[in-house]
C-alpha cells in the first residue's frame, strides 16, 4: 500500500466522523423521576365476609354409677316397662347425630345425675351378650331428677339395640339399669347440631 492510499482512507475516515458528529441525534433529556410507591393504596378495600362458624364437635362426657342413691326420689324400676314400647323411629334426614354423653357397663345400677340442656335428643341402647344371648335380659328407666317421674323406659330380651327420643330438655336427670347375662351394654345420649347451638341452659 503507498503512501497515497493511506491518506485517502485517513481523509475518509475524518469526514465519515464529522458527518456523524455533525448529524447525530439529539440525546434524550432525563425527566423528573416518579417516586415508587411500596405499599399501593387501593382505590377500593374489599371486605371478606365471616364464614359460619361450625358446631365443635366434643368428647362426650362417661357417666357413672353411684353408691349413694337414697336421696334421689325414685330408685327402683317398676315392675313393668314394656309400656314404653319398643325402639323409636330413627331422625329423618342425613344430618350428624352428635353424642354428649354415654354410660358403659357390663352391671346394673343407678347413674350419676347429668344435665341435658337440649330440647330433642335420644338414648342410643345397645347391648352384646355372648354367653347365654338367650337369657340377655335389659331393663333402663329415665328418671327426672326434680320430679322422680319415669321419663322414658326400655326393656328388652336378647343382645340387641333400642333408640328412645325424648323430647323433654333443660332439666336433671339420672338413669336406672338392670341387667341379667349382659355382657356389655352402652347407652349413648344424642342430640342434634339446630339443638346443640340453640341450648335451653
Amino acid at each position: 500500500m503507498d503512501k497515497g492510499d493511506a491518506f485517502s482512507i485517513l481523509a475518509a475516515l475524518i469526514i465519515i466522523t464529522a458527518i456523524a458528529l455533525v448529524f447525530r441525534p439529539p440525546v434524550a433529556e432525563a425527566g423528573p423521576e416518579i417516586p415508587e410507591s411500596p405499599d399501593p393504596t387501593p382505590t377500593a378495600t374489599a371486605t371478606a365476609t365471616p364464614a359460619p362458624t361450625p358446631v365443635v364437635p366434643f368428647e362426650p362426657s362417661r357417666l357413672f354409677y353411684v353408691t349413694n342413691v337414697w336421696d334421689y326420689p325414685c330408685c327402683y324400676l317398676p315392675g313393668n316397662l314394656t309400656h314404653y314400647g319398643g325402639s323409636d323411629p330413627p331422625w329423618k334426614g342425613t344430618q350428624d347425630v352428635i353424642p354428649f354423653a354415654y354410660i358403659e357397663e357390663g352391671r346394673g345400677g343407678i347413674s350419676e345425675v347429668f344435665h341435658v340442656p337440649y330440647a330433642v335428643w335420644r338414648l342410643n341402647c345397645s347391648v352384646s351378650a355372648t354367653l347365654r344371648p338367650e337369657a340377655a335380659h335389659f331393663r333402663m328407666a329415665l328418671v327426672e331428677l326434680e320430679t322422680g317421674a319415669i321419663v322414658e323406659g326400655a326393656d328388652m330380651h336378647y343382645p340387641g339395640s333400642i333408640i328412645k327420643n325424648v323430647e323433654r330438655g333443660g332439666k336433671d336427670f339420672y338413669l336406672i339399669v338392670s341387667v341379667d347375662d349382659v355382657d356389655l351394654y352402652r347407652i349413648t345420649l344424642e342430640t342434634l347440631p339446630q339443638y346443640v347451638s340453640t341450648p335451653l341452659d
